[in-house]
């Protein structure tokens, strides 16, 4: 009761406006956090730390990447002491509310980012968001036996579908590029016309298709394996800490020079001095940053976990498009009609997590605030994911509703063939790239005593593509965090890393074109630019 009292505080006294203020109490609970995982779900240290060297504010995929990179590659005879602070429970936010799906759409990717980035970076780019399938799969497989039952990481089946002749012609034509210039990406994927197209998806009105390998598409339990990760990294390493539902409440910097410290953290359970803080806490991240204001926006977006229906394959047994066969793991699809609609199948009991309807808002939930994920589903999107699958597959393919699942224990949990419904809250830059790296004193609009010591640090606003960019991300800003704490005065980005990505001052100059966005990133996020660019 003290917990959910403190956020509605928070969240009464937010200035609305830019600001985003704190996450509000009591969110949806998603299909993904049930049941909930105890080690780590309502997490406090029995005396919250006085000093450590890294505050991080958030707890999802962005967060614990940082974490377990800084911890994994940082000195092992003197661990960094590092403090995570999170506002309600582990895990809460968006990457416990996602699609659970590891799969880049390359060709669309590489041609939107070459219009505002060199083709170097285009490529570069790219190649980052298709790294994420194996990056994400390694590291839930270096969990324990549990952490890697429970994470479900694993290849896919993956298919993206077109529902007009027009859009599958500028998606193959893109891909035919792609190919040329990108070749170890472009080689990955497949176009398919539609009488094939048709055979192999399942789809009875689709245009075209295309498929990729298992290289470069995956999917997770995105909460299950952040919370073993963060179980992981309490067991192993003592200087790390973990504490929910205590928010950072304000930041300011240390003046006295003697100190090793450069901020304080104030929450409601005490004050935290730190050298660093890294701010992970995505579409909240402009309440602490006040120069993000404008710069980093939220949406609301919706997701659903259902039964397909009885008739439609079991994991394994759909059409193959490779001399492989179908994979045992499941089979994942993106479905380009007007907006973007998504779909991961299950392998264990055959759920089929479907996101989308985007534009479809009734309005009918009078003033539900863009950063509220408490409130019940918009009536409309609601309405459209509980219907659209059957109509997606065809009333023939899909056959009568399945009667063999297993029944529900967890309240949260609903026995019809649609399991929940749910809302998230994803962030967004006006340039539509994740900001990245060390953040400029302009934009946090506090000094730093000893910039060689410490400073201000980012990975956010990835447009609601978080599961091809968090992670990554997160591990590249650990190694510039890392080189800042051997005393690397210009801390270098790893040649790996998209240099694009990288906050700057002129970057937050000339990001103030939210029409950019919606070129760079015509999927997830579009319906919540579009509105922004109507008011």
């Amino acid at each position: 009761m003290i917990k959910s009292l403190v956020l509605i505080v928070l969240h009464t006294l937010t200035v609305h406006g830019a600001d985003p203020g704190f996450p509000v109490a009591n969110p949806s609970i998603s299909y993904w956090q049930t049941p909930p995982n105890i080690d780590v779900a309502d997490r406090q240290s029995h005396q919250l730390p006085v000093e450590v060297d890294v505050v991080i504010i958030g707890s999802g995929m962005t967060g614990t990447s940082i974490a377990r990179h800084l911890l994994n590659e940082g000195r092992q005879d003197q661990p960094l002491r590092i403090a995570m602070l999170e506002a309600r429970q582990a895990c809460s936010g968006a990457t416990g509310r996602n699609g659970g799906h590891i799969r880049p759409s390359s060709y669309s990717e590489y041609a939107e980012a070459k219009e505002v980035v060199s083709q170097a970076e285009a490529a570069a780019i790219t190649r980052l968001r298709a790294a994420h399938v194996d990056a994400l799969i390694s590291a839930a497989n270096e969990l324990d036996d549990a952490g890697r039952e429970a994470a479900e990481a694993r290849p896919v089946d993956s298919i993206d579908a077109f529902f007009d002749e027009g859009s599958y012609i500028r998606a193959a034509a893109q891909l035919d590029v792609l190919k040329k210039e990108v070749p170890d990406i472009g080689s990955q994927w497949t176009s398919w016309g539609q009488e094939d197209a048709r055979k192999i998806s399942l789809l009875p009105q689709a245009s075209g298709i295309l498929t990729g390998t298992p290289k470069i598409a995956g999917a997770l339990w995105p909460y299950r394996f952040v919370t073993h990760t963060l179980k992981a990294l309490l067991d192993k390493y003592p200087t790390f800490s973990l504490d929910t539902h205590t928010p950072a409440l304000n930041i300011s910097s240390i003046d006295d020079r003697s100190g090793r410290t450069n901020f304080e953290v104030a929450t409601p359970r005490g004050i935290i001095k730190t050298r660093h803080i890294v701010h992970a806490a995505n579409a909240w991240i402009p309440h602490h940053v006040p120069g993000l204001d404008g710069k980093i926006s939220g949406g609301r977006l919706h997701m659903s976990a259902q039964l397909g229906g009885a008739g439609l394959p079991k994991a394994g047994a759909w059409p193959s498009y490779t001399s492989n066969g179908s994979l045992l793991t499941g089979r994942a699809w993106s479905l380009f009609r007007g907006n973007l609609d998504y779909i991961v199948q299950m392998p264990k009991n055959g759920e089929y997590m479907f996101g989308g309807g985007e534009g479809l808002r009734s309005g009918g939930n009078g003033t539900v605030s863009e950063l509220d994920d408490s409130a019940p589903p918009d009536h409309d999107t609601a309405s459209y994911l509980n219907g659209a699958l059957p109509n997606y597959f065809g009333y023939a393919n899909w056959g009568t509703e399945r009667t063999d699942f297993p029944q529900p224990t967890d309240p949260n949990v609903w026995r019809g063939r649609t399991k929940c419904i749910w809302t998230g809250i994803e962030g967004g830059s006006t340039d539509g790239r994740p900001f990245v790296g060390k953040i400029p004193t302009s934009a946090t609009r506090r000094q730093v005593k000893n910039a060689t010591a410490g400073a201000e640090w980012i990975s956010a606003a990835y447009d609601g593509e978080g599961m091809c960019f968090a992670w990554l991300c997160g591990q590249a800003l650990s190694a510039m965090m890392l080189d800042s704490e051997a005393g690397v005065k210009n801390h270098s980005v790893p040649d790996w890393f998209p240099k694009s990505l990288e906050i700057t001052e002129a970057r937050l100059r000339n990001s103030n074109t939210a029409k950019r966005a919606l070129r760079m990133r015509r999927g997830r996020m579009s319906g919540f630019w579009d509105r922004i660019l109507r008011e």
